[in-house]
């Protein structure tokens, strides 16, 4: 299915003077939000249904999307005291698309949630019930669609309800699942997934069809046929397994279809083999205008140059800018141009790299690079090389002038550019302040949007080091050349080094100790390289020889790279919480029971090459008023890990609006509207957080 995000424009709200419905149209999709309750009672909960009409042979999705897709969700806005429920889901159809399947909605869908009023609530005073519906619509081409609705509910001491609804309701609770009477179970059997139900059948050949719906994305291969099976008191579905294990406890919807001789009857049922459904997910807040989505670009652009990813590369280049302090204005100029062009390529490439992986349905975000093994090795390489250059091992010149990260430490064009990249790329572990809200907006947007926001990014981190090169009296404020530049080159080489280390560890969270192993035995290979590159010989003899050795060294440490691919990736799901006995890894099915357990719960997502992460860790989250203030208020501390994809992640990254981590979420006790913590913590906001949204509070003082 070829896949092209437009932005759809919402025409045509004509809202009831009784404000009990609100309606919209877009090109797409009518949407209908209506109040099932004409009166409603304080304490109480009043259903509210969104009811979707679709354009023919177009289709919305499911809570699982399967293959590609994202599914409806709803964003509420309610007063203080006020509930949303999950949203009670119509049970899906199956859409063959090409080699993709999804599972979704097509010609109209009702969705109802519950809404519980606050007992405190004046009667006779209005509830108002206000929202933003997100949901994906398909064909060839998905658009991606939204729209605010609000509407005003009359309170009173009994409640009465919208007789002119009813049949809209009644359709919506008949689409809905059965709770199946009997019991099923789900097993492996090699490759495939079996779910056996135990009912009895009169006559199994009426069963014509059964297709089973998981609510845990990736668990079945959802493009798999699946074989249905009619025998011994029992039926079975087999389908091919999916990349996610089998969870201990999995819900989803079983369809059966029957031939009853009187016609073709679908019945679905709501199973669980003693599973909980993934959460559903709150919608991401994306109504943001162009203006200050772009501010925010540029605001997070400009702190990445002080972030401690990106620092050493631009020190580097300072270095060189100070080194060239003769060197006329037009050619400071033309380097701060090609440094900025430098950034802007790289991060229009990994723009477009990023948006066409989501486009076919990956779940990947800010710094997706950095979850593959192979391309975490070859940037250690990198800034290893950088490193041994700034040392002195070797110098650029001759005809490798082009090689390597070498690149990276030439003064000129080339250099300026490649300096640029670099430090692009080394920026992607960093998530800086007003970052995670403009991309996360970005990649829920148009294409041109996206774009934009991804060129205003990389010029925030291009932009002070242009500044010093357009104008000469900024570049006066720097110090004067001199015999102590020697010595700076050489100590920049070990951030460098230091950063090449970290990432060796981000591989060992990845792909485990064997990996290592290969990569330092690639480093040893290129230091080998670089040495010979270095040495000079006297004889032509002499220098084919040295440049075949270094062509072969450096072949043979790209090469160790590449074999790490092959490697056995560690699962790092559960080894999130290693060294940290207050937390649980994440599963979305764990967050779910503790929902709707009413209890606390603390999110914190995370990852190995995420530097901002780790400092957030190191100074607000494992301090004794951050402990005292998770067992105060009786919280679950769920702790996901990030470092290699994780679909359940990424879904609830996405939720919250968020294309990378870090995120951190309090779920407040007993329901309600979770919140989103700022990126860059202290202590401080954790546990002033933590206190207004837990069972108990405590007095707790922090240090």
């Amino acid at each position: 299915m070829a896949v092209l995000w437009l932005p759809a424009t919402l025409l045509g709200q004509s809202v009831l003077a009784q404000t009990l419905q609100y309606e919209a149209k877009t090109d797409n999709v009518a949407i209908r939000v209506l109040s099932e309750n004409a009166t409603a009672v304080p304490g109480q909960s009043v259903a509210i249904l969104l009811h979707q009409t679709i354009r023919p042979h177009w289709h919305t999705y499911w809570q699982n999307p399967g293959d590609s897709g994202q599914a409806t969700s709803i964003n509420w806005q309610l007063p203080d005291g006020a509930a949303a429920s999950p949203i009670h889901w119509a049970a899906p159809h199956r859409f063959d698309i090409g080699e993709l399947t999804n599972y979704g909605y097509a010609d109209s869908v009702g969705l109802i949630s519950d809404i519980k009023l606050p007992a405190s609530w004046p009667v006779g005073t209005a509830f108002p019930v206000s929202g933003t519906a997100n949901w994906l619509v398909c064909d060839d081409v998905c658009i991606p669609e939204k729209t605010s609705f609000s509407l005003s509910i009359p309170t009173g001491s009994s409640a009465t309800l919208t007789q002119d609804f009813a049949p809209l309701f009644s359709a919506a609770r008949a689409a809905q699942p059965a709770a199946s009477p009997w019991p099923a179970t789900v097993s492996a059997k090699g490759d495939n997934l079996v779910l056996r139900m135990a009912m009895p059948v009169s006559d199994a050949s009426r069963i014509t069809e059964a297709q089973w719906f998981p609510a845990t994305w990736g668990v079945i291969n959802h493009a798999g046929r699946q074989q249905l099976a009619v025998a011994d008191g029992a039926l079975t579905v087999t389908v091919a397994r999916g990349d996610l294990p089998l969870p201990a406890m999995l819900d989803g919807v079983l369809t059966i279809t029957e031939n009853t001789g009187g016609g073709v009857v679908r019945t679905a049922l709501a199973i669980s083999s003693g599973g909980a459904a993934a959460p559903a997910a709150v919608a991401p807040q994306s109504d943001m205008a162009l203006g200050t989505l772009l501010l925010f670009a540029l605001l997070g652009g400009l702190i990445l140059n002080v972030m401690p990813c990106v620092f050493p590369i631009l020190a580097m280049k300072a270095l060189s800018f100070v080194g060239h302090a003769g060197a006329a204005h037009r050619e400071r100029v033309i380097g701060g141009v090609a440094y900025t062009a430098g950034v802007l390529a790289t991060f229009v490439l990994l723009a477009g790299v990023l948006l066409a992986l989501k486009a076919a349905g990956s779940a990947v975000g800010w710094g997706f690079q950095l979850q593959n093994p192979v391309l975490v090795t070859l940037l250690a390489y990198v800034l290893f090389v950088a490193g041994l250059n700034l040392s002195g091992v070797f110098e650029i010149g001759g005809s490798f002038m082009g090689l390597g990260s070498g690149l990276a430490a030439r003064s000129g064009v080339s250099g300026s550019f490649f300096t640029g990249a670099l430090a692009a790329i080394v920026a992607t572990p960093c998530t800086a302040p007003f970052m995670a809200s403009a991309i996360g907006i970005a990649l829920t947007s148009s294409a041109p949007v996206a774009m934009s926001v991804f060129l205003v990014l990389g010029l925030g981190l291009a932009l002070p080091y242009l500044l010093l090169t357009l104008f000469p009296a900024l570049a006066r404020a720097l110090p004067r050349p001199g015999p102590w530049m020697g010595t700076m080159k050489q100590v920049l080489a070990f951030p460098l080094y230091a950063s090449a280390a970290w990432l060796v560890w981000v591989l060992a969270q990845q792909a485990g100790v064997d990996s290592v192993f290969l990569a330092l035995i690639g480093m040893v290979v290129l230091a080998f390289a670089f040495w010979l590159f270095g040495r000079r010989s006297s004889s032509a003899r002499g220098t084919f020889w040295r440049r075949a050795g270094f062509t072969a060294a450096l072949v043979a440490g790209i090469g160790l790279a590449a074999s790490i691919s092959g490697a056995p990736v560690a699962t790092t799901a559960a080894a999130a919480a290693n060294g940290d006995e207050l937390s649980e890894a994440y599963d979305a099915a764990k967050l779910d029971r503790l929902r709707s357990a009413g209890k606390p719960v603390f999110i914190n997502m995370t990852a190995a090459w995420c530097i901002t992460c780790k400092v957030n860790e190191r100074v607000a989250l494992s301090g004794d008023a951050f402990r005292n203030a998770l067992k105060a208020g009786g919280y679950s501390y769920l702790k996901g890990d990030w470092t290699n994809q994780n679909p359940e992640i990424s879904r609830l990254l996405e939720s919250f609006g968020r294309a990378g981590v870090p995120l951190y979420v309090v779920y407040p006790a007993q329901g309600g509207q979770p919140q989103v913590l700022p990126q860059l913590l202290t202590e401080s906001i954790v546990v002033e957080a933590l206190g207004a949204s837990g069972v108990a509070t405590a007095s707790i003082t922090t240090s």
